[in-house]
């Protein structure tokens, strides 16, 4: 090679680029706009990790009781049919277990400066939303078994009547929580 020469490239030249067109999903998301233009996310909270154990609770209880009865009678040996059916129980709780898993990860609590939102749904989202402005009361609900967890629920009462409660379960720290809700609240309404 010469020192003069200039060097020659082995990389290949790509073909114009084609304008692709979107597909529908695209055009759908370009339709949803979550925020507006000046609308500032202050809280995002997914619920507890205890949410997973406690919507699942009824499912493994039972199908735990229903091992264990089938355990005390397999006490002489275990059957194949015995057998089959406390693995058919053991993967109903697990199942459960997932779908709850699945439940938790699709959550997710959001405070903005105009709006508090719940998203939630494993197969389809369902987004609920209420105006700041629009909500009358916060409620906090903190029943016995979940104060000895540190959870609770808080539900957002809107304005109008005819317009369903905003509901976040399962939150860890719900009084912080509903202590900053109420604060964005009534700085809105201000």
């Amino acid at each position: 090679m010469n020192p003069t020469e200039p060097a020659r490239s082995s990389v290949a030249e790509s073909p114009p680029a084609v304008e692709a067109t979107p597909v529908p999903a695209v055009k759908a998301a370009a339709k949803l706009q979550i925020l507006d233009e000046d609308e500032v996310i202050q809280l995002s909270i997914k619920p507890s990790l205890w949410f997973i154990p406690l919507v699942s609770l009824g499912w493994v209880a039972a199908a735990g009781l229903l091992a264990a009865a089938l355990a005390l009678a397999q006490r002489s040996g275990w059957t194949r049919e015995g057998l089959l059916a406390f693995q058919v129980l053991v993967g109903i709780a697990a199942l459960r277990l997932g779908i709850a898993t699945l439940q938790w990860a699709s959550r997710l609590y959001v405070l903005t400066n105009r709006r508090v939102l719940r998203f939630k749904g494993v197969l389809s989202v369902d987004v609920a939303q209420c105006r700041l402005a629009r909500i009358s009361a916060v409620d906090l609900y903190t029943p016995a078994s979940a104060r000895a967890l540190r959870l609770g629920s808080i539900r957002m009462r809107p304005v109008d009547p005819d317009q369903p409660l905003l509901s976040w379960d399962e939150v860890a720290r719900p009084q912080e929580i509903h202590e900053i809700l109420e604060r964005a609240i009534r700085k809105s309404q201000q």
